[in-house]
């Protein structure tokens, strides 16, 4: 999988020094810049947040890494996908590049992995941003996700999609307001994204693993945990894109007013992903919120 051209000057690869994963990543920005963390979501990379990695990086020290098995960064030879050891694994991330303290913004389950960092190590997060994606204390899980736990439905379903790429691209189109009316560069390159993880064995693997670790992990914790995140004493700003047809915007109304403190702010226009269909009005909602004194 290759970068966009624009954003291969920042590309960075790492061991990690206490779980020895090896993590691909973007850095942008100078390191006397405030640091901003980008996590993205289930199936997607670090590109994810192409459109506006290089506009912050003239305002903050961004840092965009592909969570284990997606993208570039290798599936771990052994432990868990579940979200405490996505978790674990941003914070090795940050803890080796000497930041200790930085604003962390997270997209749909990269939103819920922000969290978790918030619980985690309150003293290293200092805003957190929640794009289309958080803690729920009252979770619903569709029945497609419990169909693709089945013993082999998940990766066969993912194959499936591998023998028809025209579906693959077809598969992209829920989580878009209007996937046509991106621009026609923006539409090749999801095309061409999306066929390159169909195709990938790794990303399979790694998509039903973090799947199956996700629900269980839910199931036991995810409640209880939500319940925790309404009480995180940290400026927090809720990102929905108002035609999100993935997570529905009242879970982030009912999150973001369960949160003392919280603000919300809907983009209009925009699905889940609106840092990618709507990324200079999303620049300048997040600038307001972590730049307060500047707006």
């Amino acid at each position: 999988m290759d970068s966009p051209s624009h954003l291969k000057a920042h590309a960075r690869s790492a061991t990690l020094p206490r779980s020895g994963r090896r993590l691909f990543y973007y850095e942008a920005g100078s390191e006397t810049l405030p640091a901003l963390l980008l996590v993205h979501g289930l199936g997607d990379e670090a590109d994810s947040f192409r459109h506006v990695i290089a506009p912050l990086a003239k305002r903050y020290r961004v840092i965009a890494p592909d969570l284990p098995g997606f993208g570039r960064s290798p599936l771990p030879d052994r432990g868990r996908l579940n979200p405490p050891a996505l978790r674990d694994t941003l914070i090795e991330l940050l803890d080796s590049l000497g930041i200790a303290r930085a604003a962390v913004l997270g997209s749909s389950l990269g939103a819920t992995l922000a969290q978790l960092v918030a619980l985690e190590r309150p003293a290293l997060v200092e805003r957190l941003v929640l794009v289309d994606g958080a803690l729920a204390v009252r979770t619903r899980f569709r029945a497609g996700m419990f169909i693709m736990l089945l013993p082999g439905v998940g990766r066969r379903r993912y194959r499936r999609l591998s023998h028809n790429l025209d579906a693959a691209y077809e598969s992209l189109r829920p989580y878009y307001a209007a996937l046509d009316r991106l621009p026609a560069e923006d539409r090749d390159f999801l095309r061409q994204r999306v066929a390159e993880r169909v195709l990938s064995a790794t990303q399979q693997r790694a998509y039903v693993a973090v799947l199956r670790g996700l629900v269980g992990w839910m199931l036991s914790r995810g409640r209880a945990l939500a319940r925790e995140a309404t009480r995180l004493e940290l400026p927090s700003l809720y990102i929905w894109g108002a035609e999100d047809h993935i997570i529905s915007l009242s879970v982030g109304e009912t999150a973001s007013r369960e949160q003392p403190g919280a603000r919300m702010e809907i983009i209009p226009n925009a699905g889940h992903l609106p840092h990618q269909e709507r990324p200079s009005e999303f620049i300048r909602v997040l600038v307001q919120f972590l730049e307060p004194a500047s707006s």
